[in-house]
């Protein structure tokens, strides 16, 4: 008798499953700039003005062609005010760092102190870099706007509430508003805006913009600036 060839029982269809993306162990130097530059709202060129990194290398590192050195990562990080920490803190990519904690305060009569014109503010938290917010208090001399130098414009919100005096704020669109001591308001910082002191003890105020520190203080700059008389050129004597 004839013995039956073993049949081969078809193989089983095996489908290869795709292999999981592995998660990088270190941020994304692009991604975390690229990130960072978007919550900003800063365009390539403004972070090379800031920072005096070429915009061809900021490019080709936003891409992941290019890596910086220590010491560029450094030059990137103080012109940005901000810390190498939060700078990888903004990885997007899945897996990527959370965020650190952070915290800083100020003693009661410390802080930075700045003056423009009439005008004095005090900022508090500045060991902090990168913040959302930039806290202050002002305090108010002038009572006309020509002694305030006039409107102050600048990007973000203002939130500003009466710690000891009487407030008279002035703003492009809206009549004059007067606040006594406990008041408080919440405005668009774009839009010109001026505090003038109407009450009988100095005016005292804290406030509190969206606006980061350094752009803050240039708009304060700008203001000062504007209000120098404008010096003349020594020129030849008219016969």
């Amino acid at each position: 008798m004839k013995s039956k060839a073993p049949t081969r029982r078809p193989a089983p269809n095996r489908r290869t499953e795709p292999a999981a993306p592995r998660e990088s162990a270190s941020p994304n130097l692009g991604a975390c700039l690229r990130q960072l530059r978007f919550q900003r709202r800063l365009s390539i060129a403004d972070v090379s003005v800031a920072t005096g990194i070429a915009k061809s290398t900021l490019s080709r590192v936003e891409n992941d062609q290019l890596s910086l050195t220590y010491s560029k990562l450094l030059q990137l990080c103080r012109g940005l005010q901000i810390d190498l920490a939060e700078l990888f803190s903004h990885d997007s990519t899945p897996g990527g760092p959370r965020p650190m904690a952070r915290r800083t305060f100020t003693l009661p009569g410390a802080g930075r102190d700045v003056s423009v014109g009439t005008q004095a503010y005090r900022y508090l938290c500045t060991e902090l870099a990168g913040k959302k917010m930039t806290p202050m208090i002002g305090f108010i001399h002038s009572r006309t706007l020509a002694e305030s130098n006039g409107f102050l414009k600048h990007d973000g919100e203002e939130f500003t509430f009466v710690l000891e005096g009487r407030m008279e704020l002035h703003t492009e669109f809206y009549e004059p508003l007067v606040l006594e001591e406990g008041g408080s308001v919440y405005f668009d910082s774009t839009m010109g805006h001026a505090y003038l002191s109407t009450g009988n003890v100095p005016l005292r105020v804290l406030c509190v913009c969206s606006t980061p520190e350094p752009v803050l203080a240039q708009s304060l700059d700008r203001v000062e600036d504007a209000a120098k008389p404008a010096t003349r050129r020594p020129g030849r004597a008219r016969r």
